[in-house]
């Protein structure tokens, strides 16, 4: 096995460890703690992270069925970056809350952060994305 293809088993260990997580925290019905369940209950979006969620699990799921036939890393590379991206922003539409939500400057700290992370991504990989 050369290296790209460890890189690769790697990456879709990595993605759904990550869709699994994404599961429990946005769709599962059992309860975590009684601070998630306020925070999902006063999101400025509403229902939008769950619907986001479900289109990331089935994005991911379809990406790591195409890795795994044609071996294209350059595919992977590519959308699995956007794949990121997309997580980033599920997760900025998961903290945003209504302005009269007791974790709202909490939520405003995460989404800035965040979205910083993403810039920082988006310039380390801008040879990638912007060919």
């Amino acid at each position: 096995m050369n290296k790209f293809e460890i890189l690769g088993y790697f990456w879709i260990f990595t993605s759904i460890s990550l869709c699994i997580g994404l599961y429990k925290l946005e769709l599962s019905k059992r309860v975590i703690d009684e601070e998630y369940e306020y925070i999902k209950k006063h999101r400025a979006f509403g229902n939008l992270t769950k619907y986001l969620t479900i289109i990331a699990i089935v994005s991911i799921l379809l990406l790591n069925l195409n890795f795994l036939v044609y071996k294209d890393y350059e595919f992977m590379s590519r959308f699995g970056g956007a794949w990121a991206f997309f997580l980033l922003f599920i997760m900025c539409t998961g903290f945003f809350q209504k302005r009269d939500s007791l974790y709202y400057k909490r939520g405003i700290i995460a989404i800035a952060s965040i979205l910083f992370g993403a810039v920082g991504s988006a310039y380390a990989f801008k040879d990638i994305f912007f060919k």
